[in-house]
């Protein structure tokens, strides 16, 4: 498995390209754009510099990064039952797609939301479908739309595999292709044991059954301090939270998921350490 890590786009792209070359990275995960301080919201988005993108494109066109992932970097309400929420979510996503385009992205990493009050799970996922449809059929060359497990809890969506199936399946009929990426941390926070061999194996071969391990092209590496089933977020330094190395092992060593690429979203500091820690965890 390629490992990688989530960089800051703050500097703008050139420096996660940079910093990523630097750290010998196999696979990089960015936000499409950056942020600035703003009048309106408290910030203003800011399209990616064309002659940083191009830079950015061009080294994963010549393998130089391995991987690049674009994350979304907001959660849109795609599932909503409110025309206008769902309007301003499908622009948003059709904006980040093409940004994730122009930056040299070939997977878009994108967390489901959650479906509206007094709505029901089979409901947000048609709409949720039919948002995504609408905003591929506007951007050319979008790159492919990978969705991620989250915690759970209440009416978030996908914090269970058959969620993200379900979803696979309703996309795939509107014509739009899907991946998975699956988290280690909200995996823990959903309810799978994914901390010792066995409920790893257990959590893979699951995935497996439902969409095809070579559907499962994204993970995201991350130990956490959650209690499990807790359908907490809490991201942390590997060696610090609950999960440890035997679970973590299994999942790097499984040939079936050997094609995929593995992310670390740690808090920041520590980027070497935790990478060393899994290449340990890997190479052991």
């Amino acid at each position: 498995m390629r490992l990688g890590l989530h960089l800051s786009v703050r500097q703008g792209p050139r420096a996660a390209l940079s910093r990523g070359l630097d750290l010998g990275l196999e696979a990089l995960q960015i936000l499409p754009y950056r942020r600035r301080p703003g009048e309106d919201e408290g910030f203003r988005w800011e399209k990616p510099d064309p002659a940083e993108a191009r830079e950015l494109s061009a080294a994963v066109a010549r393998g130089a990064v391995g991987r690049l992932a674009v994350h979304s970097r907001y959660v849109p309400f795609l599932a909503s039952t409110d025309p206008e929420s769902r309007r301003r979510s499908r622009e948003l996503l059709a904006r980040e797609l093409g940004f994730a385009r122009d930056l040299g992205g070939r997977e878009f990493v994108l967390h489901l939301g959650a479906y509206s009050p007094g709505s029901d799970p089979a409901e947000g996922t048609r709409i949720f479908a039919e948002g995504v449809a609408e905003a591929y059929a506007g951007v050319p060359d979008a790159p492919r739309l990978v969705m991620e497990n989250v915690p759970g809890g209440g009416r978030r969506m996908g914090g269970r595999l058959e969620d993200l199936a379900a979803l696979r399946t309703e996309l795939a009929a509107r014509g739009v292709p899907s991946n998975v990426c699956l988290d280690t941390a909200h995996a823990w926070a959903a309810g799978y044991d994914v901390a010792s061999a066995a409920g790893m194996d257990a959590f893979l071969d699951a995935a497996a059954a439902l969409f095809g391990a070579p559907a499962v092209t994204l993970f995201h590496l991350n130990d956490t301090q959650a209690e499990p089933g807790s359908n907490r977020e809490h991201h942390e330094h590997w060696g610090q939270g609950r999960l440890g190395a035997a679970g973590l092992k299994r999942l790097l060593t499984r040939p079936d998921f050997s094609h995929a690429a593995g992310i670390l979203e740690m808090p920041p500091g520590r980027d070497e350490e935790n990478l060393a820690y899994v290449r340990a965890v890997r190479n052991d």
